[in-house]
């Protein structure tokens, strides 16, 4: 079963200036929204307000219809998990040991071990993420993906109905991107989870979304699929770059940047 969030004239201010101005926005249900816009525009922002994790906010921000400030952090994070994008694991700690810090949430007043179930959640995030082969392998001696990986299996051992992840392929190669983009996309498409995402590649956004939400000085200028929303000219006024689309050998549209707006492309 998956969630959906709406939130209404949503403001939020740090260290006393305004970063989201009086933005409403939905995500559906059993969905892969991303969120995307240039430097600045507010996604990081917007993502953590809806993840509970700024409550320092006007406005309203529901989860399954019901206010997210209602929600006590256990029960929270029974239905949402977030992957960051910042995270560290301290050292000497195995893999298997830090995906079994995302069972908190499940754990009874005087658990102190996991039981049948969490040991269940923990196995299916580890194969589900693959990371499985090096469950006994300390954090610290993996790849950059790999980590990526184990830390998005933490998220997913919480068996969430919602997953946030904020720019879940930063510093990856490309294959790790597409390994890692494609296990968030089985999530949705075999599990029903929803999923939003802030992504910094236009491509991935085209590829891997259902929906798309486009920033700019923390305002919403336009929402929709990736078809109605990552047209030629929006992508010039918004991102300030001319970008010529094209569909690949797929099906895909790909965007292929041009050169920066006012400016004359190189091959002229």
């Amino acid at each position: 079963m998956s969630a959906g969030m709406t939130a209404r004239n949503l403001c939020v201010k740090i260290a006393g200036k305004e970063i989201l101005h009086s933005l409403s926005v939905d995500i559906a249900a059993g969905r892969r929204t991303a969120i995307i816009g240039p430097n600045g525009a507010g996604k990081t922002t917007l993502l953590r307000a809806l993840a509970g994790l700024n409550r320092r906010y006007t406005g309203e921000i529901c989860l399954d219809g019901r206010e997210l400030g209602s929600y006590a952090e256990k029960e929270l994070a029974r239905v949402r998990a977030i992957l960051p994008q910042e995270r560290t694991a301290a050292q000497g700690l195995t893999v298997e040991q830090l995906v079994t810090y995302g069972r908190f949430a499940h754990a009874g007043l005087f658990q102190t071990r996991a039981d049948a179930e969490d040991r269940e959640a923990i196995a299916w995030a580890m194969e589900t993420a693959h990371v499985s082969a090096f469950a006994e392998r300390e954090v610290h001696t993996l790849s950059g993906g790999e980590r990526q990986r184990v830390f998005l299996a933490m998220a997913l051992s919480q068996r969430p109905r919602l997953l946030l992840l904020d720019e879940p392929t930063t510093y990856l190669d490309v294959a790790h991107q597409l390994r890692v983009m494609e296990i968030i996309s089985q999530l949705n498409r075999i599990h029903g989870m929803t999923i939003l995402m802030v992504l910094h590649d236009m491509a991935h956004a085209m590829q891997y979304a259902d929906e798309i939400v486009l920033m700019q000085r923390g305002r919403v200028v336009h929402a929709g699929t990736p078809a109605d929303v990552l047209t030629e000219e929006r992508i010039a006024d918004v991102f300030g770059v001319r970008v010529e689309i094209f569909t690949n050998s797929r099906g895909i549209r790909v965007p292929s940047p041009v050169a920066l707006v006012g400016e004359r492309s190189a091959s002229k």
